[in-house]
């Protein structure tokens, strides 16, 4: 319609029925009195809406702007989306004729644009930006493309309404590469960290829509697809088969593909520490509740640790962390699956999926959820949760999108962020995953050898779409930890603190470019920690098989510990007496014991306490009584058929005999 990209045939409404956003409801709905104000760099958006129908209802109020798309971002690739979403909000349930006045905040930090091929960080365009509150994308687009003054007749696919629309310009005058060149939680320099994962392939570019439109890369294979790809032949009995692609890549590549390297920039040969094992230091773990993480008691605490502990706590912390007895510490438990906890809950309660949470657009909701999956973990036992989980429904086939939220990654940020936070208000630290860019489950790497999917994107598809729920899940805010202060006069007191919400990261089975995202440096080290500013809890996905899951590279990178409970599945050979070996496993248990003193674990303890583990012979009680519902029931009901057939048979027998 605009005449521009090289759009070639392309008829929109030919091929999108459900654009993002969409929904359906009971009753109609009327908005009016749209306003933008800004203060300093935070716009407030607030539009009424009325219950124009018949019955009661919710709405939801979408809010999107459109970025200007310049020379400037023609030239560097800085590719910009017709519209975005900002925020939204959903109103109470309006009953026929009620009114609300909905309001909608963002920050202008929202409108960067990752530039990675020449100011190598986030930029802000200069030019006029227009900010709309819509039903879904496609109407916000309208309503911009009316603003403009577009009509039906140009090729829109409905009117507009430019009523709901506002531009907002900000003072540069040219492209603000300064800004948002920091991040402004940590206040850490912000530069490209993943040019090795753009490989050498050619990128989509709305400049050209037709010349860049992705194409199949390589030949089709003999083999027959099993997960969902498109009829491209016949099998040998001539009836239509989905085969495979396949591309031969250079011996170079392979032994890439084949190397532990972390990509770190550090000589581990130019470490050089004191080691100290085993040291009598008197400390607890639950002494360190509370304490900063850069508190010198925790090295007192770490130097009383053996050989064997680093081992454990680093190789063997799946479902669980291991008990450490020199530091008092009992086995942690942490639990599966992102609808409900599969054990550490209260018998296996399930919630509705991830999905279907995101596709209420109720935020509130989404933290009553995490709420309540703490709640389930106070009375279960669980202290840590394998989830929430934040990667991009890329295509609708994805084997894991029931447990992911959206394809949008602001969408599922906000989602994601409400219930790590609600999770975390109840003391459970969630391992939010799989962090990065595992958005396909087909050859993720889980079989028993030097496998794993190879994901390739460029830097700024990386940061603004599929690290984004991460970001804003471990950037949500705090909350208040709760604890027992020893002082020094040797008397206790009730103390309070600000803590992080967000205190878990679990990765992936895949790879960025040719380096597996559990020990990739510049994804754990360099956005996760330096950037982000993360000093919390990283652990592997499922690290019983994979072969590639190398232990040293992990810690190397940045990671801490093992999803893994077998000894002989570990694969970390490590040396006690290396100083990179050892430096790298003391932080990561510094990282571990950090998260777990401040967690739901600790509750109801104070300095002195002693625990005892009873997971190495004794029963929980919760999981006692569920083992004795699940062994005694079908007893019982199989006593009862028994008596009953017995009954039964025996009163035909006393009729014939009759």
């Amino acid at each position: 319609m605009l005449d521009q990209g090289n759009a070639g045939d392309y008829v929109y409404e030919d091929e999108v029925v459900y654009p993002f956003g969409y929904g359906l409801s009971y009753t109609d709905f009327e908005w009016s009195d749209y306003t933008v104000d800004w203060n300093d760099d935070e716009a407030t958006v607030e539009v009424e809406v009325t219950n124009t129908g018949d019955v009661a209802g919710k709405e939801v109020v979408q809010v999107y702007a459109q970025s200007p798309y310049t020379d400037y971002d023609r030239e560097n690739a800085v590719e910009k989306s017709s519209v975005t979403l900002v925020g939204y909000a959903k109103t109470q349930e309006l009953q026929p004729g009620e009114s609300e006045v909905v309001t909608v905040t963002f920050d202008e930090e929202q409108l960067k644009s990752y530039d990675a091929e020449n100011a190598g960080t986030y930029i802000l365009s200069a030019g006029d930006y227009y900010i709309t509150a819509a039903l879904n994308s496609n109407e916000a687009i309208n309503n911009i493309l009316t603003a403009k003054g577009n009509t039906v007749t140009d090729g829109m696919t409905a009117e507009g309404n430019e009523e709901f629309v506002a531009t907002y310009t900000p003072e540069n005058e040219d492209v603000d590469a300064e800004t948002y060149a920091q991040d402004t939680y940590s206040g850490a320099e912000i530069t490209n960290l993943f040019d090795d994962a753009k490989g050498d392939l050619e990128y989509l570019t709305r400049n050209d829509w037709e010349g860049t439109f992705p194409a199949h890369d390589g030949e089709v294979s003999e083999e027959i697809s099993t997960w969902g790809n498109e009829i491209n032949g016949v099998d040998g009995d001539g009836n239509p088969a989905p085969f495979t692609y396949f591309k031969t890549i250079d011996d170079e590549a392979i032994t890439q593909l084949d190397s532990f390297d972390s990509l770190s920039p550090v000589d581990p040969t130019t470490i050089t520490t004191d080691i100290i094992y085993g040291e009598r230091n008197e400390l607890s773990l639950i002494n360190m509740r509370g304490l900063d993480f850069d508190d010198p008691q925790w090295d007192a605490l770490m130097n009383q640790l053996t050989e064997d502990e680093y081992f454990e706590l680093i190789a063997q912390s799946g479902y669980g962390t291991p008990a450490i007895e020199s530091i008092n510490k009992p086995f942690f438990q942490d639990a599966d699956t992102a609808a409900g906890l599969i054990y550490g809950g209260t018998d296996r309660m399930m919630f509705p999926n991830s999905m279907m949470l995101a596709q209420t657009w109720n935020t509130d909701l989404a933290f009553e959820f995490g709420e309540m999956i703490g709640n389930e973990a106070i009375l279960g036992g669980a202290a840590g949760w394998y989830a929430p989980s934040m990667n991009i429904h890329r295509t609708p086939y994805s084997g894991r999108n029931g447990e992911y939220y959206s394809e949008d990654g602001f969408l599922s940020g906000v989602v994601g962020s409400a219930v790590t936070h609600g999770a975390a208000s109840k003391g459970l630290y969630t391992f939010i995953k799989h962090y990065a860019i595992n958005d396909q489950e087909n050859h993720r790497g889980d079989l028993d050898g030097q496998f794993g999917l190879a994901t390739w994107a460029n830097e700024q598809s990386i940061r603004e779409i599929y690290l984004k729920p991460f970001e804003m899940s471990l950037k949500v805010g705090d909350i208040e930890l709760n604890y027992i202060q020893e002082n020094e006069d040797g008397t206790f007191e009730n103390a309070t603190r600000l803590y992080p919400a967000g205190q878990a990261v679990m990765t992936a089975f895949n790879r960025l470019g040719y380096t597996w995202t559990g020990g990739h440096y510049p994804l754990i080290t360099g956005i996760l920690r330096n950037e982000w500013d993360f000093d919390g809890f990283v652990i592997t996905d499922n690290a019983n098989t994979g072969v590639f899951m190398d232990g040293y590279q992990m810690i190397e990178a940045g990671a801490d510990a093992k999803l893994t409970f077998a000894k002989e599945s570990a694969r970390f050979d490590f040396e006690p007496d290396n100083p990179a070996h050892y430096q790298y496993g003391r932080d990561a248990i510094h990282r571990i014991l950090y998260t777990l003193a401040n967690s739901k674990a600790m509750l109801g303890a104070m300095p002195g306490s002693v625990f005892v583990d009873i997971q190495n012979g004794e029963l929980l009680l919760s999981d006692a009584i569920q083992m004795g519902v699940n062994i005694g029931g079908p007893i019982v009901i199989a006593l009862l058929l028994f008596f009953t057939y017995r009954r039964h048979f025996k009163k035909n027998k006393d009729d014939v005999a009759t």
